[in-house]
């Protein structure tokens, strides 16, 4: 009988002779008559993403897999997939692969990101009158069901079985029907004549934002150009993609830019232009100087640079340089890194994000379940918001400060 691999966490392996007692299938199961429910017990994928293997590889990922199931059960109740920081495939470099989801060197940055935003405790206050949280807001006229936006992410063909398109659509789509607008990444791949970005950007009519890796100013440009025909809502430059690797090994150079060199990719469009990729008061000043329309705080998920700052730690120092600066206060603030859940969306928020961005876990869903998971995971995050607003008395985004958090001293 046939032995399987899930093609989406690269970890989960199936024999049909032996079934898998962890999931309920018995004995001589064939995937095909798994029930639609059947859920990879790693990642969450559908039994579509599970593809046939040799006996050899089956063996070969077996212990992986065995390693991940004896694991001490309360270091798996958390969660379960590609956003847990405790699942070690998912958080160190594992070199000489793709980096895929994991985080750069030892995924100390990665990690830098939940503990920082694990210092911060929501103030609880419920002796005030009721009444119902507006979470509804606008990027750049655009109407959204709350501040919380898709981030960008590409690579995914690189560790799983989907194409950078397909990928990027179902972020985009997900997006869309909760209400939101999701942001595209910049595949390393090789394409024809359009970017796989800006074809899923076609797709759903310019409902998206494409943000585009550090390269050539000739490159950028063109880039930009396609995009803006698309009519998207926004685009920019991932400024902290200047050390990608996969770039790099694609003979596709990347580079570090200058305030006069993001000056010109601002000029060249109409659109609103963002710099992402910001961690440190020195960069936020000189995005406001450049024009910028909105400044990203981010580290890139901690997948660029091991040993760096979590983002809720660097995020309050940089909202002040920027609201001081000549014309910082009509600049807005996004910021990532670490958000999982509608809680940590407020936390962010409160430290004075205009709007958060959700990377992981609309990539695993996107990858797992297509735009539905999208769709699943930013509902789940919005019920989170409205919970966690009313909990703290915040009736509005703008009831949202500093004074709902208490910091740990320890």
């Amino acid at each position: 009988m046939a032995k399987w691999l899930c093609t989406v966490c690269n970890i989960y392996v199936y024999d049909e002779e032996k079934g898998d007692p962890l999931t309920g299938i018995s004995r001589n199961t064939r995937v095909s008559d798994f029930p639609d429910s059947w859920r990879c017990p790693v990642c969450g994928a559908t039994k579509e993403k599970l593809a046939p293997i040799s006996e050899e590889e089956y063996w070969q990922k077996a212990r992986t897999y065995t390693d991940f199931t004896e694991r001490k059960q309360e270091k798996r109740s958390i969660l379960v997939g590609a956003d847990n920081p405790q699942t070690v495939p998912e958080l160190r470099q594992e070199y000489g692969v793709p980096l895929g989801l994991r985080g750069m060197g030892q995924g100390l940055t990665y990690l830098a990101n939940f503990k920082e935003l694990a210092k911060y405790r929501l103030r609880k206050r419920l002796i005030t009158k009721h009444e119902d949280p507006v979470i509804e807001t606008t990027f750049f006229g655009e109407k959204l069901s709350m501040p919380v936006l898709g981030a960008p992410m590409s690579g995914l063909s690189y560790v799983s079985n989907i194409t950078e398109e397909d990928f990027a659509n179902n972020i985009l789509e997900g997006c869309k029907v909760a209400g939101t607008i999701g942001y595209t990444g910049n595949t390393s791949r090789d394409y024809e004549r359009i970017h796989p970005a800006i074809m899923a950007l076609k797709k759903v009519a310019g409902h998206g934002i494409n943000i585009f890796k550090p390269q050539s100013q000739e490159v950028l440009l063109e880039l930009i150009k396609q995009a803006e025909s698309e009519k998207a809502v926004a685009i920019g430059v991932d400024i902290d993609g200047a050390g990608s690797v996969n770039f790099a090994l694609a003979g596709k150079p990347v580079f570090r830019k200058t305030i006069d060199e993001l000056k010109e990719l601002k000029r060249s469009t109409s659109l609103p232009f963002i710099v992402k990729g910001v961690l440190c008061v020195e960069d936020a000043l000189a995005a406001v100087e450049t024009g910028a329309d909105v400044i990203g705080v981010s580290n890139h998920g901690g997948r660029v640079l091991d040993s760096g700052r979590g983002v809720a730690d660097a995020l309050p120092e940089i909202v002040k340089a920027v609201r001081e600066a000549d014309g910082g206060e009509k600049v807005v603030i996004t910021a990532d890194g670490g958000v999982r859940t509608g809680f940590d969306v407020i936390k962010m928020l409160a430290l004075g994000a205009d709007f958060v961005l959700v990377g992981r876990p609309l990539a695993r869903e996107a990858v797992s379940s297509g735009v539905e998971g999208v769709r699943r995971i930013l509902e789940y995050i919005k019920t989170d918001l409205r919970v966690a607003m009313i909990m703290t008395s915040c009736n509005t985004l703008e009831d949202i400060n500093e004074n709902i958090l208490v910091r740990e001293t320890s």
